[in-house]
């Protein structure tokens, strides 16, 4: 049993045109491991990691952690969920109450699940303070939030996470808002917590720089328009694509050698981009994939398992060309 199963979830927003921001979506997380999800704006991320939290209910399918669906739960059963998985935004601006001193913000949910006591809190806050990289005095915590930088508004949203002990995390973007200085620092915090408390993430991210250094060890799902086009262990996704959407977004990433920039210039020199609308039938990608064919337009592939873990939905993943200048981690990197 797996701690987090989102199983066959489909949601369609009340507003809107009418399509569905998801579709039959399967991701499962085991305790104490890195999931990302991956993929361009719109695409569903997000929403997915809301539902995860359970801040949106999906239209269809069910989201369980340990084994239970999460909209079943009643009383104790769904305040104890409420605290066992927790979310950390994007925006640090707008995540925290502007009217909020930091205090007023970290000891709301410890003492209301009775993880301390009037007569503690303050001790406890001060420890979340000093864990998160923060001036753990009696004077930070009547700050507000707009005394703080970004960066340290993110460590105590952070800090507010954690504080409650939970199994999992979801977090969304969690450094795009951030100084490229301040990326690497938040990273570490995350991952010195996931190995010291056995902390599990969900990490959404559009930048598979970001998601290789964060999932190392862990699993990638790319999502196109709300499909999981293909899912695996992060460095065999990312070293051997098995889907071209996610080939596609590998070869965007910038090359800092100039002399392979310029190869991989003149190589797509000739080459036409493919930009359209999802398609509504067959492949969700064929309006834009390089290696469409007439079953692609027809019939939809299943996201099936193609060995070690790694599974893609493509009717032709054996043809995505190797990518030119992404190289695999050693382990001792690893």
């Amino acid at each position: 049993m797996s701690l987090l199963e989102v199983r066959d979830v489909t949601h369609t927003y009340a507003t809107g045109s009418g399509r569905p921001v998801l579709n039959h979506v399967n991701l499962t997380a085991d305790a104490g491991e890195v999931v990302a999800i991956v993929g361009e704006s719109g695409c569903g991320k997000t929403t997915l990691g809301r539902m995860i939290a359970g801040l949106h209910e999906p239209t269809k399918g069910t989201i369980a952690f340990e084994d239970n669906d999460i909209n079943t739960l009643k009383g104790r059963a769904r305040k104890e969920w409420r605290r066992q998985v927790q979310m950390v935004h994007q925006d640090p601006y707008g995540s925290l109450n502007p009217g909020l001193t930091i205090g007023s913000t970290l000891a709301p949910g410890m003492l209301q699940h009775k993880l301390a006591t009037w007569r503690t809190v303050q001790p406890k806050m001060l420890e979340l303070l000093q864990q998160v990289g923060l001036d753990a005095t009696p004077e930070f915590l009547q700050r507000y939030p707009h005394q703080l930088s970004g960066g340290q508004r993110q460590r105590v949203s952070i800090a507010r996470a954690i504080g409650l002990e939970p199994q999992l995390i979801v977090a969304d973007e969690v450094t795009s808002m951030l100084d490229v200085s301040m990326r690497v620092a938040i990273l570490d915090l995350l991952l010195s917590f996931q190995a010291e408390r056995g902390i599990g993430f969900v990490f959404i991210s559009h930048d598979f720089g970001v998601v290789r250094y964060f999932a190392q060890g862990g699993r990638i799902a790319v999502m196109f328009f709300g499909y999981i086009v293909e899912e695996g262990p992060t460095e065999q996704l990312i070293t051997a694509p098995k889907h071209p959407y996610t080939h596609m977004l590998l070869e965007a990433i910038p090359i800092p050698d100039p002399q392979l920039a310029k190869e991989r210039e003149d190589q797509e020199a000739g080459t036409e981009r493919l930009i359209g609308e999802p398609a509504q039938t067959g492949c969700v990608f064929a309006n834009r994939c390089p290696l469409v064919q007439d079953i692609c337009r027809k019939q939809r592939p299943a996201l099936s398992d193609i060995g070690g873990g790694h599974r893609t939905a493509c009717h032709f993943a054996d043809d995505v060309p190797p990518l030119r200048h992404i190289e695999a981690v050693s382990e001792e990197v690893a």
